[in-house]
């Protein structure tokens, strides 16, 4: 998993004060730190951060030191998407977590050769292990699937040492075939 890094600040200031100058107002926790409020420049996290949210790994640089990391929970506005509060919780190697992470469909462009076309249902699994092995996503290869396949948990293959925690049956995707709508004259 690549880690990015970002720095925070440790703040006094209430969480609205932080917003309004142009910060995103957090907290960092875990074994090894006190519970500690930070800020992080709201533009640096987006930059950094695009397209991820929660659960992915990154280092923190806070002070003087550099702190193991996974974005724990974003709390965003339900009207604009502003990030409110991040909250960030430090991690060692050796350490077991649970992580839900996206799923990857490989070979859905040999699908769409054959006028068919891969339905997901499901974007993630919770998988769970020693932060050094956890991988950033898990890949399936759907190319050689047929009209009707169902892709399940159960065709993940995932590294020695992680352990997908969904059930095995649950479906993921399935093969449909791409439907050719005519304009009526």
């Amino acid at each position: 998993m690549s880690e990015s890094v970002i720095c925070a600040v440790e703040r006094a200031e209430k969480p609205n004060k932080v917003r309004k100058q142009g910060f995103i107002p957090g907290v960092v926790y875990g074994k090894d730190i006190k519970s500690t409020s930070i800020k992080l420049d709201q533009k640096e996290y987006k930059k950094l951060l695009q397209g991820h949210a929660k659960n992915t790994k990154v280092r923190v640089k806070l002070g003087n030191e550099v702190k193991h990391c996974i974005i724990k929970e974003v709390q965003k506005d339900s009207v604009n998407g502003q990030i409110l509060h991040v909250e960030l919780q430090t991690i060692h190697s050796d350490d077991i977590i649970r992580l839900k992470v996206p799923i990857v469909f490989h070979g859905k462009e040999k699908l769409a050769i054959k006028q068919q076309l891969l339905q997901e249902l499901i974007p993630e699994v919770e998988i769970m292990g020693k932060v050094a092995d956890m991988p950033e996503f898990v890949c399936i290869d759907v190319g050689n699937r047929k009209l009707g396949d169902k892709i399940t948990v159960k065709d993940i293959q995932i590294g020695n040492g992680i352990k997908i925690i969904d059930d095995e049956s649950e479906i993921l995707a399935v093969i449909t075939a791409i439907k050719e709508y005519s304009e009526a004259s």
